[in-house]
């Protein structure tokens, strides 16, 4: 049962963590019952699946947009309201979401997703990343909140904890370049989110355990 899932899941993340239930693989039903479980934070994989099911959520769900987002399709998520967008991973991608917020005269937030799957074509190149920062210090629509990643998978959870340590050493270097906290690391899926959080997650992005996806 969804509900029971949701409820299990829970109590097994601290208060101060983020709970983003990945809807990939979900219908609107199942969607619907995992928010009447307490869920209040839905994420989104793709565009259409985004534009169908988020106008029926209840205005109190927080959306995040958390899989690769083209460039042809900036303008259409950001005309989606999301709460947050956890995949940016190069300015003009950056500067696309800006100039679409700023049509919608609101400020977006945003993660940028760091690449620690070397195989992966997503994700900016650690190395890239103070760079990116300054570059997207000068965009007035974009609010940067954090870094995001996706490590390779692994059979074995504690094998995630290199690259989860990775990217809060990361932040912390951000942190230092702009003189500033920072807020969120988004890290950490059904397999090791528990890792994650020991390495300072602060979003854990969950699918298949709410939904018993295999």
């Amino acid at each position: 049962m969804i509900e029971d899932n949701v409820k299990e899941l829970l109590k097994t993340i601290p208060s101060d963590v983020t709970l983003v239930v990945a809807v990939k693989y979900a219908s609107k039903i199942q969607i619907d019952r995992s928010v009447k479980a307490g869920v209040t934070d839905i994420g989104f994989n793709h565009y259409q699946q985004m534009k169908d099911l988020a106008p029926y959520l209840p205005p109190e769900i927080k959306t995040h947009f958390i899989g690769t987002l083209q460039l042809n399709k900036a303008k259409k998520v950001v005309n989606l309201n999301p709460y947050l967008i956890e995949s940016v991973d190069s300015y003009e991608l950056a500067e696309k979401i800006n100039n679409a917020a700023k049509e919608k005269k609101r400020i977006q937030k945003i993660l940028i997703q760091v690449k620690t799957d070397k195989k992966k074509h997503a994700g900016l190149e650690p190395d890239d990343l103070l760079k990116l920062l300054d570059q997207i210090s000068t965009l007035e629509y974009l609010s940067f909140e954090g870094l995001m990643t996706i490590p390779p998978k692994n059979e074995d959870p504690e094998d995630s904890r290199k690259y989860f340590k990775e990217l809060k050493e990361l932040k912390d270097k951000a942190e230092k370049h702009l003189e500033k906290h920072i807020q969120h690391l988004s890290m950490g899926m059904t397999d090791d989110y528990q890792i994650a959080i020991e390495e300072g997650a602060s979003i854990v992005r969950i699918g298949r355990k709410v939904f018993d996806v295999s």
